[in-house]
């Protein structure tokens, strides 16, 4: 496949010059590369992934400019669980006991784009002062106020518009620390990527370079401690002191697909 140049602004950096990588069928997720097969059948068409020639953020302008009530037609939907399976339960519970071993007494904690809010009830059950707020399916607006510990897990790469959310973590985390994770992607992606699946919602994918510049334009340090484990705050010293146990969210799958399933 020849690579087509546009000019597509970034949506990390705002850069004009971009290059698309590959073209990947709606309906493949990333559990198919778990499971390796195509667990939604419908060939619905295939859409884009460009990245940006200035930072490498890697995204799908198609979906981008997709509304809330699409992507909850399309995507997030009753189907969803094929795509994700331990998006309900699994990882919530799991990730909330991550937290428990490194959240200090008397922390102040949101957990951003929680969902149906299991991790934050989780932690409650514990004795730490919790909540949960999800913009995509809560209405009653931000919490007032900041927090001492801002966790927002496997969103980053759902969200079209990096630059409104990470102003709006480093809003709710000003004085405190974000813990997010995201999988950064390889330096060189060609042809394919499993982690870059439209049916999961995986729209917004960062490089190393694009996630630091990001940061910066909100006015945060950023510290990451593994490809998928990052944390952010107003000062590195903050983030010199965080001691965050090693944990595992995505894995890696043994399956390819080829290009006919993808």
């Amino acid at each position: 496949m020849h690579a087509r140049a546009t000019t597509l602004s970034c949506p990390a950096c705002r850069a004009a010059d971009a290059r698309e990588v590959f073209r990947k069928e709606f309906n493949v997720s990333c559990n198919c590369y778990f499971e390796g097969r195509r667990l939604y059948p419908a060939n619905e068409g295939r859409v884009s992934y460009v990245e940006c020639l200035g930072c490498g953020f890697l995204w799908t302008p198609e979906l981008h400019g997709w509304d809330p009530q699409t992507f909850k037609r399309r995507i997030y939907n009753e189907e969803y669980g094929l795509a994700d399976p331990p998006f309900e339960i699994e990882r919530p519970t799991r990730l909330a006991a991550w937290v428990a071993r490194f959240a200090r007494p008397g922390m102040r904690v949101l957990d951003y784009g929680g969902g149906e809010g299991l991790l934050a009830r989780s932690l409650r059950e514990v004795g730490i002062d919790a909540v949960s707020w999800d913009p995509f399916y809560d209405s009653s607006g931000k919490p007032a106020g900041s927090f001492d510990l801002v966790t927002c897990f496997e969103v980053v790469e759902h969200v079209p518009d990096q630059r409104r959310l990470f102003f709006e973590l480093a809003s709710l985390s000003r004085g405190g620390v974000c813990v997010f994770l995201t999988l950064i992607r390889p330096e060189r992606v060609e042809g394919d990527w499993w982690y870059a699946s439209p049916r999961n919602g995986h729209i917004s994918l960062h490089s190393a370079t694009s996630l630091r510049r990001v940061c910066e334009d909100v006015g945060l340090a950023l510290r990451s401690f593994s490809s998928e484990v990052h944390a952010m705050a107003q000062t590195p010293s903050q983030l010199a002191t965080l001691d965050l146990p090693p944990v595992t969210v995505s894995g890696t799958p043994e399956h390819q697909l080829d290009s006919q399933s993808r």
